[in-house]
């Protein structure tokens, strides 16, 4: 209830043509199983000052000559990882046109890690980047592996990224309001958790196998789920990978060392920094049915990616 001076003011703002509203202060209940002890309850209608993303810079890490990184079974769809690798490029360019049409002004840097892929398949991936209406670069991986590309990836983005970082693979599927909603999205609930997060914006169908209390809140068009596990496509500010720097370059043993996994790593982070994924997906991880999220027509996110 407003308390009657607010209620003066507001009165006195209308006749001036004007509304008062309060910003939104989100707390969670602090026996949550994140441990982050912010208390209290989430007015889910007023208003919200996000957090300005000054620059977006996407990294995707590419290699169209291994189809499913040590796995012995192919991909549901049946095509070459070439064409995996061009549509699923497609859909994230198609993404960053759609935010652009729409007015997102914040700018917006493409990079593309490729490790060793085929002349044509590079080609073909450079007639892609051609078509994006932000700057772009393609960056040939001097050495080879997962390990490798996700080491590089992040010296890149250490050196080079200015505020918000999108990692992503070759092998991610996009909705056309993916990139739109990711920096919409992410101002939003960091302004309303009062700290950075970070996004996973694939809803994992794992998240359903092993269920565990979760926290719901607002981002700019849909609904976002607090969770405590990501693969190595999140969404963070430069400010947090420079702090938790050594389980970055950790998890840059992935694939090199066998001990190393998201879990001893980079999941250790969502102890301390929020972590969310949307409902439903904006972004999915296209490799087996089992890895595809829930509610979302994949065959028409394929479809319309194709070059």
């Amino acid at each position: 209830m407003a308390k009657p001076l607010t209620r003066l003011l507001r009165r006195l703002c209308n006749v001036m043509g004007y509304d008062l509203l309060r910003l939104q202060k989100t707390r969670i209940h602090p026996e949550a199983i994140s441990g982050l002890g912010r208390g209290g309850g989430l007015d889910a209608f007023e208003a919200v000052a996000p957090r300005e993303v000054r620059q977006l810079d996407i990294y995707l890490r590419s290699c169209a000559r291994v189809e499913v990184l040590a796995q012995a079974r192919g991909r549901f769809i049946g095509v070459p990882k070439c064409e995996v690798v061009v549509r699923c490029l497609n859909s994230l360019v198609r993404s960053i046109t759609y935010a652009k049409t729409i007015g997102l002004e914040t700018p917006i840097l493409l990079t593309v890690i490729d490790d060793h892929s085929s002349k044509d398949c590079v080609e073909r991936i450079k007639a892609v980047l051609a078509t994006a209406p932000c700057p772009t670069q393609f960056r040939p991986l001097e050495g080879t592996g997962v390990g490798a590309s996700l080491t590089e990836m992040y010296r890149l983005a250490r050196e080079e990224a200015k505020d918000l970082i999108y990692f992503t693979a070759d092998d991610f599927l996009h909705e056309d309001r993916a990139i739109l909603e990711l920096v919409q999205s992410y101002g939003r609930l960091a302004s309303v958790l009062k700290c950075d997060p970070v996004l996973f914006i694939s809803d994992y169908p794992d998240r359903y196998k092993h269920v565990y209390p979760t926290h719901i809140l607002l981002g700019s068009h849909r609904h976002w789920r607090s969770v405590h596990a990501t693969n190595g496509a999140d969404t963070i500010s430069r400010d947090i990978l420079l702090k938790y720097w050594n389980l970055y370059e950790a998890f840059g043993r992935y694939g090199i060392d066998p001990a190393v996994t998201e879990e001893n790593t980079i999941d250790k982070i969502y102890n301390d920094v929020p972590c969310y994924s949307p409902l439903p997906s904006l972004a999915v991880h296209f490799q087996h049915f089992d890895t595809l999220s829930p509610y979302f027509d994949w065959q028409k996110w394929w479809d319309a990616s194709k070059v």
